[in-house]
Protein backbone atom coordinates (compact mmCIF):
# COMPACT_ATOMS: atom_id res chain seq x y z
CA UNK A 1 0.00 0.00 0.00
CA UNK A 2 2.76 2.43 0.93
CA UNK A 3 4.56 1.57 -2.32
CA UNK A 4 1.45 2.45 -4.35
CA UNK A 5 1.13 5.80 -2.61
CA UNK A 6 4.83 6.53 -3.06
CA UNK A 7 4.63 5.67 -6.77
CA UNK A 8 1.65 7.99 -7.25
CA UNK A 9 3.44 10.80 -5.46
CA UNK A 10 6.51 10.34 -7.66
CA UNK A 11 4.36 10.20 -10.81
CA UNK A 12 2.53 13.45 -10.11
CA UNK A 13 5.68 15.25 -8.99
CA UNK A 14 7.52 14.24 -12.15
CA UNK A 15 4.54 15.18 -14.30
CA UNK A 16 3.60 18.59 -12.86
CA UNK A 17 6.20 20.04 -10.49
CA UNK A 18 7.96 23.17 -11.69
CA UNK A 19 11.06 21.84 -9.89
CA UNK A 20 11.23 18.87 -12.25
CA UNK A 21 12.95 19.80 -15.55
CA UNK A 22 10.94 17.27 -17.58
CA UNK A 23 7.51 18.13 -16.17
CA UNK A 24 4.65 19.52 -18.24
CA UNK A 25 4.91 22.86 -16.43
CA UNK A 26 8.66 23.09 -17.05
CA UNK A 27 8.14 22.25 -20.71
CA UNK A 28 5.56 25.03 -21.08
CA UNK A 29 7.94 27.48 -19.42
CA UNK A 30 10.89 26.42 -21.58
CA UNK A 31 8.83 26.73 -24.77
CA UNK A 32 7.38 30.15 -23.93
CA UNK A 33 7.34 32.41 -26.97
CA UNK A 34 8.70 29.74 -29.32
CA UNK A 35 5.42 28.68 -30.90
CA UNK A 36 5.97 25.12 -29.67
CA UNK A 37 3.03 23.56 -27.81
CA UNK A 38 3.31 21.15 -24.88
CA UNK A 39 0.79 18.29 -25.27
CA UNK A 40 -1.81 17.88 -22.51
CA UNK A 41 -3.50 14.62 -21.66
CA UNK A 42 -6.94 14.45 -20.01
CA UNK A 43 -5.54 14.72 -16.47
CA UNK A 44 -3.39 17.72 -17.36
CA UNK A 45 -6.21 19.48 -19.20
CA UNK A 46 -8.50 18.97 -16.21
CA UNK A 47 -5.93 20.57 -13.93
CA UNK A 48 -5.45 23.57 -16.24
CA UNK A 49 -9.23 24.01 -16.47
CA UNK A 50 -9.36 23.99 -12.68
CA UNK A 51 -6.72 26.73 -12.48
CA UNK A 52 -8.62 28.76 -15.05
CA UNK A 53 -11.76 28.46 -12.92
CA UNK A 54 -9.85 29.87 -9.91
CA UNK A 55 -8.51 32.66 -12.12
CA UNK A 56 -12.05 33.62 -13.13
CA UNK A 57 -13.55 33.29 -9.63
CA UNK A 58 -10.81 35.51 -8.17
CA UNK A 59 -11.45 38.23 -10.77
CA UNK A 60 -8.09 37.34 -12.35
CA UNK A 61 -6.05 37.89 -9.16
CA UNK A 62 -5.24 34.19 -8.79
CA UNK A 63 -2.62 34.04 -11.51
CA UNK A 64 0.17 31.41 -11.58
CA UNK A 65 2.12 33.56 -14.04
CA UNK A 66 2.94 36.02 -11.22
CA UNK A 67 5.73 33.62 -10.27
CA UNK A 68 8.16 35.81 -12.22
CA UNK A 69 7.31 38.80 -10.01
CA UNK A 70 8.71 37.03 -6.94
CA UNK A 71 12.19 37.68 -8.33
CA UNK A 72 11.55 41.42 -7.85
CA UNK A 73 11.43 40.98 -4.05
CA UNK A 74 13.94 39.80 -1.46
CA UNK A 75 13.33 37.09 1.14
CA UNK A 76 11.82 39.65 3.52
CA UNK A 77 9.36 40.91 0.92
CA UNK A 78 11.11 44.18 0.14
CA UNK A 79 11.13 45.38 -3.46
CA UNK A 80 14.53 44.98 -5.13
CA UNK A 81 13.57 46.05 -8.62
CA UNK A 82 13.08 49.61 -9.80
CA UNK A 83 9.61 50.75 -10.83
CA UNK A 84 10.65 50.49 -14.47
CA UNK A 85 11.97 46.97 -13.97
CA UNK A 86 8.77 45.94 -12.23
CA UNK A 87 6.70 47.37 -15.07
CA UNK A 88 8.82 45.40 -17.50
CA UNK A 89 8.19 42.19 -15.57
CA UNK A 90 4.45 42.86 -15.54
CA UNK A 91 4.49 42.59 -19.34
CA UNK A 92 5.32 38.89 -18.81
CA UNK A 93 2.32 38.30 -16.52
CA UNK A 94 -1.14 37.12 -17.51
CA UNK A 95 -2.83 33.72 -17.26
CA UNK A 96 -4.99 34.73 -20.24
CA UNK A 97 -1.82 34.61 -22.35
CA UNK A 98 -1.58 30.86 -21.86
CA UNK A 99 -3.08 29.42 -25.01
CA UNK A 100 -4.64 25.96 -24.83
CA UNK A 101 -5.61 24.22 -28.06
CA UNK A 102 -5.90 20.68 -29.35
CA UNK A 103 -2.11 20.79 -29.79
CA UNK A 104 -1.50 21.54 -26.11
CA UNK A 105 -0.47 24.59 -24.07
CA UNK A 106 1.77 27.52 -24.99
CA UNK A 107 2.79 30.77 -23.28
CA UNK A 108 2.68 33.78 -25.58
CA UNK A 109 6.00 35.45 -24.82
CA UNK A 110 9.53 34.32 -24.12
CA UNK A 111 10.40 34.77 -20.44
CA UNK A 112 6.91 34.02 -19.14
CA UNK A 113 6.62 31.47 -16.34
CA UNK A 114 3.84 29.59 -14.59
CA UNK A 115 4.00 27.71 -11.30
CA UNK A 116 1.16 25.34 -10.38
CA UNK A 117 2.73 23.80 -7.27
CA UNK A 118 0.13 25.32 -4.91
CA UNK A 119 -2.59 23.57 -6.94
CA UNK A 120 -0.65 20.33 -7.44
CA UNK A 121 -0.19 19.69 -3.71
CA UNK A 122 -3.91 19.41 -2.79
CA UNK A 123 -4.49 17.35 -5.94
CA UNK A 124 -1.75 14.96 -4.86
CA UNK A 125 -3.15 14.76 -1.32
CA UNK A 126 -6.60 13.83 -2.64
CA UNK A 127 -5.11 11.33 -5.10
CA UNK A 128 -3.20 9.54 -2.34
CA UNK A 129 -6.32 9.50 -0.17
CA UNK A 130 -8.34 7.88 -2.98
CA UNK A 131 -5.72 5.15 -3.40
CA UNK A 132 -5.79 4.39 0.32
CA UNK A 133 -9.59 4.29 0.40
CA UNK A 134 -9.63 1.85 -2.53
CA UNK A 135 -7.38 -0.42 -0.48
CA UNK A 136 -9.60 -0.19 2.61
CA UNK A 137 -7.19 1.86 4.72
CA UNK A 138 -9.17 2.96 7.78
CA UNK A 139 -6.80 5.46 9.42
CA UNK A 140 -4.45 7.90 7.71
CA UNK A 141 -3.15 11.44 7.77
CA UNK A 142 -1.73 12.77 4.50
CA UNK A 143 0.11 16.08 4.69
CA UNK A 144 2.05 18.13 2.17
CA UNK A 145 3.10 21.54 3.44
CA UNK A 146 -0.15 23.52 3.95
CA UNK A 147 -2.43 20.85 2.48
CA UNK A 148 -3.71 17.78 4.27
CA UNK A 149 -6.48 15.20 4.43
CA UNK A 150 -7.39 12.28 6.66
CA UNK A 151 -9.16 8.95 6.58
CA UNK A 152 -11.27 8.11 9.62
CA UNK A 153 -9.89 8.83 13.07
CA UNK A 154 -6.52 7.98 14.61
CA UNK A 155 -5.90 4.25 15.15
CA UNK A 156 -6.53 4.70 18.90
CA UNK A 157 -9.93 6.27 18.22
CA UNK A 158 -8.84 9.84 18.97
CA UNK A 159 -9.58 12.68 16.56
CA UNK A 160 -7.06 13.91 14.03
CA UNK A 161 -6.24 17.43 15.21
CA UNK A 162 -4.38 20.25 13.50
CA UNK A 163 -3.07 23.06 15.71
CA UNK A 164 -3.09 26.72 14.62
CA UNK A 165 -0.45 28.94 16.19
CA UNK A 166 -1.19 32.34 17.69
CA UNK A 167 -0.52 35.10 15.10
CA UNK A 168 1.06 37.45 17.63
CA UNK A 169 4.14 35.31 18.17
CA UNK A 170 3.19 32.80 20.84
CA UNK A 171 4.15 29.22 20.08
CA UNK A 172 0.97 28.05 21.80
CA UNK A 173 -1.83 26.76 19.57
CA UNK A 174 -4.90 28.97 19.79
CA UNK A 175 -7.13 26.60 17.87
CA UNK A 176 -7.28 22.87 17.23
CA UNK A 177 -9.13 21.87 14.09
CA UNK A 178 -10.75 18.44 14.01
CA UNK A 179 -9.81 16.80 10.73
CA UNK A 180 -11.64 13.46 10.56
CA UNK A 181 -12.42 12.34 6.97
CA UNK A 182 -11.88 15.89 5.72
CA UNK A 183 -9.43 17.97 3.74
CA UNK A 184 -7.78 21.15 5.03
CA UNK A 185 -5.93 23.78 3.05
CA UNK A 186 -4.11 26.84 4.40
CA UNK A 187 -3.14 29.72 2.16
CA UNK A 188 -0.96 32.63 3.26
CA UNK A 189 1.57 32.83 6.07
CA UNK A 190 1.16 35.56 8.69
CA UNK A 191 4.69 34.87 9.95
CA UNK A 192 6.11 36.03 6.60
CA UNK A 193 3.98 39.16 6.32
CA UNK A 194 5.57 42.42 5.16
CA UNK A 195 5.33 45.89 6.71
CA UNK A 196 5.18 48.78 4.27
CA UNK A 197 4.60 52.32 5.56
CA UNK A 198 2.96 50.93 8.69
CA UNK A 199 0.65 48.61 6.75
CA UNK A 200 0.91 44.81 6.93
CA UNK A 201 0.64 42.70 3.77
CA UNK A 202 0.90 39.06 2.83
CA UNK A 203 3.20 37.70 0.10
CA UNK A 204 0.54 37.38 -2.62
CA UNK A 205 1.41 39.71 -5.50
CA UNK A 206 -1.10 41.44 -7.76
CA UNK A 207 -0.84 40.60 -11.48
CA UNK A 208 -2.03 44.16 -12.15
CA UNK A 209 0.66 46.27 -10.46
CA UNK A 210 3.04 43.71 -8.94
CA UNK A 211 2.40 45.01 -5.42
CA UNK A 212 1.38 42.92 -2.38
CA UNK A 213 -2.38 42.39 -2.26
CA UNK A 214 -4.05 43.98 0.84
CA UNK A 215 -6.06 40.90 1.76
CA UNK A 216 -6.17 38.40 4.58
CA UNK A 217 -2.76 37.25 5.81
CA UNK A 218 -3.87 33.66 6.20
CA UNK A 219 -6.92 31.54 5.42
CA UNK A 220 -7.68 27.94 6.39
CA UNK A 221 -10.69 26.07 5.00
CA UNK A 222 -12.08 22.65 5.94
CA UNK A 223 -13.95 20.72 3.23
CA UNK A 224 -14.70 17.21 1.98
CA UNK A 225 -11.61 17.25 -0.23
CA UNK A 226 -8.31 19.06 0.00
CA UNK A 227 -8.72 20.51 -3.50
CA UNK A 228 -12.09 22.03 -2.58
CA UNK A 229 -10.55 23.54 0.55
CA UNK A 230 -7.65 24.88 -1.53
CA UNK A 231 -10.05 26.53 -3.97
CA UNK A 232 -11.89 28.39 -1.23
CA UNK A 233 -8.77 29.44 0.68
CA UNK A 234 -6.90 30.54 -2.47
CA UNK A 235 -9.67 32.80 -3.72
CA UNK A 236 -10.53 34.21 -0.29
CA UNK A 237 -6.94 35.22 0.37
CA UNK A 238 -6.96 37.47 -2.70
CA UNK A 239 -10.15 39.38 -1.89
CA UNK A 240 -10.38 42.40 0.42
CA UNK A 241 -10.73 41.34 4.05
CA UNK A 242 -14.42 42.12 4.44
CA UNK A 243 -15.47 40.67 1.08
CA UNK A 244 -13.33 37.55 1.69
CA UNK A 245 -14.97 36.80 5.01
CA UNK A 246 -18.44 37.38 3.60
CA UNK A 247 -17.59 35.14 0.65
CA UNK A 248 -16.40 32.38 2.97
CA UNK A 249 -19.57 32.67 5.05
CA UNK A 250 -21.66 32.29 1.90
CA UNK A 251 -19.72 29.18 0.85
CA UNK A 252 -20.70 27.45 4.07
CA UNK A 253 -17.42 25.61 4.76
CA UNK A 254 -15.80 25.92 8.19
CA UNK A 255 -12.99 28.47 7.96
CA UNK A 256 -10.40 30.39 9.92
CA UNK A 257 -8.73 33.64 8.87
CA UNK A 258 -6.13 36.11 10.15
CA UNK A 259 -6.56 39.72 9.07
CA UNK A 260 -3.89 42.38 8.56
CA UNK A 261 -4.20 43.51 12.18
CA UNK A 262 -3.43 39.92 13.32
CA UNK A 263 -7.01 39.32 14.51
CA UNK A 264 -8.66 35.92 14.10
CA UNK A 265 -12.03 35.31 12.44
CA UNK A 266 -14.31 32.47 11.40
CA UNK A 267 -16.13 29.42 12.79
CA UNK A 268 -12.82 27.61 13.39
CA UNK A 269 -11.29 30.56 15.28
CA UNK A 270 -11.03 30.25 19.08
Amino acid sequence: MLALATDELARLEKKFSSFQPESIVSSINQCAGTGSYTPLDAESLSLFNYVSALWRESKHLFDPSTRILEDCYDDKGHLLASKDQLQGMLKLVGWSRLEITADGAHLAEKGMLIDLNSCIRPYVVDSLRKIMLRHNIGHALIEMDQDMATIGKRPDGANWLVGVRHPRGSRTAIARIKLNDKGLSIRGDFERSVLQQGERYGRALSPIDGQPIPGLLGVAVLADTCLTACSAASVARLKTESSAMQWLENLGYPWFAIDRSMNCHGPLAP
